[in-house]
């Protein structure tokens, strides 16, 4: 009775087992596609009985995502939790269909932000600017001026003015520094005189020493400030858009599964994304998803910072060399979260020492709060400082508030040579401004100051409020009012503008009064053009009571200089002036002229002259006798285009290449060389040793050229070909001959040279 019940049990064990090893096997070789996507991927599948066995590696190279540990080699994708598996036969193809949070995600960014190592060739620059006045019987004239070295290793500038007049004269130094560049980490190294760094809640002050500082306009393929993701998924195939006000920021195509939109660009402040996606069939969801970005805020794990040591300078702008205590100065940022980022700085002389911290962040969606602590310690003097401010700016509006209070004791550095800092100050702002549309715009602020001197506890006090609206009248026209308070004084004052381009011109016209008078005002504008010309501005003013003032100013720009020349009126009291500037920059053996060079510029070499060159697409101009034009105005850092015009080319000119893409080093020049050279284009027409013309559909090959084709009457075209050509030709019909012959050093462009014989 046992044994009978044993061998039962077992045999209802095993039974299935048996089944299963007795089901047909089917091994096929199919297209894996995932939720309608074809991956593209020959997978191997076997169907045993109603499992579909197909290899772990493959499911999971094709983003299928397996829950688990071990399944060994092979997993049943028909019994994958939330998936459906479909055999097509007709297809040779394995659909399956699963959850999108089961796929991998995929990121899609706003695109990549180009990154190109800097050019800085070595030359010499002179800026300057010369202005002469004669008032009140008197005259003066000023020449200032900035000389400049620059080469790929670093930059040394001196800038300065020499004065001419009846009471003051000689020559005024102002910064001599050298400076030096590192992209790759994005480091700039200042020796000489500076201007140290500072937080929102410190102060800069001259040195002459050494400055360390971390400088992002060096890498502009960074992006600087946390930027708002936008995730979402598809079930299939899908194309998605991003529009972020109304704008459409990216788009791209996604797979099936997860797919997160990062780094979006030319946000800040508040605004509202809506995602579109988009199957096969045109079937569209939106997804609204409001957000907040604040350019105060430093993306999360870079760090800024500048580090200075040195002397103050003091007397800047009055004596040359004057420094005095030396000092030591420090700040730095770093980017915890996306929320949040902290901020500290630190200043110390020999009887100085000051500390402070502080934190930028933006709590959910409701603008950026900004808060600092700062702490001195002078001889006995113990002080301390700490702001609040906030700010929020969406698209019709932003409103922003800021309070400071400095004790009594506080010291920093650019009060340290004061007379008498020991002040307690606090000051207060609220700025609005209002979009209304049609309507116009509306801007309010609101400030109030407070500081108690130490000599007889004094108390000054302020408080100011002002009051502005603009809007557009008519298709031209422009109004502006603006009204101000002060309530300590109790004084009002008003001002009606109306402002009317039409072209290069403009013409306007204002009335305003304060302390009881009215001042009328009318002015005439004209632009002067970028690429040259004359530029006009002129005003007119008159009181209520008492004589007329105006002002005329004309300014001539030319491509290697600027002069403007003008004279006012006030008061039964007259002036004159005179004033030009420009640029002399020496590079790749050539002096160039010009109205002005900015901080980078370039100079593109040709070698032959009369060639269109363009920067950006928009032209600037032809290059001069020895091939060469001085483009002064480019852009650092990002790779900008270079192109000549090749239809300014004559038949006999060759190009190695016909555009660049250059990024310049701030503050120096490049030489792009985009070389063009002389060659000599011929028709040579072959003739048989019967002086039959070679058939057409020939080749005939030159060592070092591309081979040719023979055209009908045995010509082929030869490009830069030499005063001795030797080549080999292949006919027709299979046989080659060779030929070589002698060319004229004037022959013309595309002459027919022959017949020539090839045998």
């Amino acid at each position: 009775m046992i044994r009978g019940a044993l061998l039962l049990t077992t045999m209802l064990v095993c039974l299935p087992q048996m089944a299963r090893a007795g089901d047909p096997v089917q091994q096929l070789f199919v297209e894996l596609v995932v939720n309608g996507r074809a991956t593209g991927d020959l997978v191997p599948l076997r169907i045993v009985g109603t499992r579909m066995l197909v290899p772990t590696e493959a499911l999971s190279r094709n983003g299928v995502t397996l829950e688990g540990e071990g399944g060994g080699t092979e997993r049943d994708v028909a019994s994958l939790p939330h998936t459906r598996a479909r055999y097509d036969a007709a297809l040779q193809a394995l659909h399956l269909e699963t959850a999108p949070e089961f796929l991998p995600t995929t990121r899609i960014a706003a695109g990549d932000r180009p990154r190109a190592a800097t050019l800085a060739s070595w030359g010499a620059m002179v800026n300057y600017q010369f202005y002469a006045q004669r008032a009140d019987g008197g005259s003066l004239a000023s020449l200032w001026s900035e000389q400049r070295l620059f080469g790929p290793v670093a930059t040394l500038s001196n800038s300065g003015v020499l004065r001419v007049g009846s009471r003051i004269g000689g020559y005024l130094r102002y910064d001599t520094h050298a400076r030096f560049i590192n992209e790759d980490r994005a480091l700039t190294v200042t020796a000489g005189d500076l201007i140290t760094r500072s937080l929102p809640w410190s102060t800069s002050v001259r040195l002459g020493g050494l400055q360390l500082t971390r400088d992002f306009n060096t890498r502009p393929d960074l992006l600087t400030m946390p930027l708002p993701s936008f995730a979402g998924k598809a079930a299939v195939p899908s194309a998605v858009d991003l529009f972020v006000d109304g704008y459409r920021q990216q788009g791209a195509d996604v797979a099936p599964g997860r797919f997160v939109l990062q780094d979006v660009p030319s946000i800040n402040g508040a605004g509202e994304a809506v995602i579109v996606t988009t199957d096969a069939v045109g079937r569209q969801i939106a997804t609204t998803i409001p957000f907040y970005v604040s350019s105060t805020l430093l993306r999360a794990g870079l760090t800024d910072f500048a580090a200075e040591a040195g002397a103050i300078r003091q007397g800047y702008g009055i004596r040359n060399f004057d420094y005095g205590t030396l000092a030591a100065n420090g700040s730095i940022r770093r980017g915890m979260t996306s929320f949040l980022t902290l901020e500290a700085h630190a200043e110390a002389t020999a009887r100085l020492r000051q500390i402070g911290g502080g934190l930028v962040v933006a709590p959910w969606r409701f603008g950026t709060i900004a808060l600092s602590v700062s702490a001195s310690r002078s001889g006995q003097a113990v002080g301390h400082r700490w702001s609040l401010g906030y700010s929020y700016t969406a698209r019709h509006f932003s409103v922003a508030a800021q309070y400071d209070d400095r004790s009594r004791g506080f010291r920093e550095l650019a009060s340290f040579d004061l007379a008498n800092p020991a002040t307690r100050r606090r000051t207060y702002r609220a700025i609005a401004n209002v979009n209304l549309a049609r309507l116009g715009t509306l801007g309010a602020a609101y400030i109030s100051g407070r500081t108690l001197g130490s000599v007889d506890e004094l108390t000054l006090r302020s408080r100011l409020l002002s009051l502005s609206y603009g809007r557009p009248v008519g298709s031209r026209a422009n109004l502006f009012v603006t009204a101000d308070r002060d309530f300590e004084r109790g004084a009002t004052s008003a001002q009606l503008r109306l402002f009317i381009p039409f072209g290069r011109n403009a013409a306007s016209g204002g009335i305003s009064r304060s302390a009881g008078r009215n001042l009328y005002q009318v002015g005439y504008t004209r632009a002067t053009p970028t690429d040259g010309g004359l530029g006009i501005d002129a005003g007119i003013a008159a009181a209520s009571r008492g004589p007329a003032s105006g002002q005329v100013t004309g300014t001539w720009r030319a491509p290697f200089i600027e002069v403007q020349a003008g004279g006012a009126t006030a008061q039964a009291r007259s002036s004159a002036w005179v004033g030009a500037s420009g640029s002399i920059v020496a590079m790749d053996g050539g002096l160039f002229v010009a109205n002005q060079a900015s901080d980078a510029f370039a100079v593109v070499e040709t070698g032959v002259a009369g060639v269109g060159v363009s920067y950006e697409n928009q032209p600037v101009g032809v290059t001069s006798r020895k091939g060469h034009l001085f483009v002064p105005n480019v852009v650092p850092y990002l790779p900008v285009r270079f192109a000549i015009d090749t239809l300014s080319l004559s038949e006999n000119h060759v190009a190695s290449a016909v555009e660049q893409r250059v990024a310049v080093r701030q503050g120096s020049g490049a030489v792009v060389r985009l070389n063009v050279r002389m060659t000599r284009n011929i028709l040579a027409v072959l003739v048989d040793r019967n002086g039959a013309a070679l058939k057409p559909g020939g080749r005939v090959r030159r060592e070092g050229h591309p081979d040719v084709a023979i055209g009908w009457d045995g010509i082929a075209y030869l490009e830069d070909v030499g005063e001795q050509v030797s080549l080999s030709a292949l006919t027709s019909d299979g046989t080659v001959c060779q030929a070589t012959f002698g060319v004229s050093a004037d022959v013309a462009a595309l002459s027919r040279i022959g017949p020539v014989s090839c045998r």
